[in-house]
């Protein structure tokens, strides 16, 4: 590896022991960056850092200290994806749920619908038919007089 690749490489590597996350996993990241550009990888730094026994110490505590952050992130983002896909199923049977009864709710709206749309045409022909009936029968129509306390049995007349 190029020396100067090298001492940019510790730099950026020093950078992913940073108690700030997001400043470690930008390091992380760059020395990958690094890394690439050379057709390298992290497996290859590792397997250099194992041949140099002088590197090895120095490697081990950067990369333990990364790996073990890079670790914990791992963990805590598939529990919070664990818990995102708990709930997008609640939620999904909850979405089921309030169509299957938007579907009930409409069937009752237009079955309703229809019910109140034949009362009001019987309605309309049973008033066509007592009209009808109405205008057939030719009797006069004339208001009943109260009855006369006279007409009542048992009642005096004043």
């Amino acid at each position: 590896m190029d020396p100067a690749l090298s001492s940019q490489l510790e730099k950026v590597l020093a950078l992913a022991d940073s108690t700030h996350e997001a400043e470690a996993v930008v390091a992380v990241r760059k020395a990958r960056q690094i890394l690439s550009r050379d057709g390298l990888s992290f497996t290859d730094l590792a397997r250099a850092a194992q041949r140099r026994p002088g590197l090895n110490r120095a490697f081990s505590s950067i990369f333990s200290g990364a790996q073990a952050h890079l670790e914990t992130q791992i963990f805590q983002l598939r529990q919070r994806l664990n818990d995102l896909q708990v709930d997008m199923q609640a939620q999904t049977v909850q979405v089921e749920f309030w169509r299957q009864r938007a579907v009930d709710l409409e069937q009752n709206f237009h079955s309703a619908r229809s019910d109140a749309e034949r009362w009001k045409q019987l309605a309309r022909e049973t008033v066509e038919k007592l009209w009808d009936l109405g205008q057939g029968q030719e009797v006069e129509f004339t208001p009943e007089q109260p009855p006369v306390a006279e007409d009542i049995p048992g009642q005096k007349t004043a």
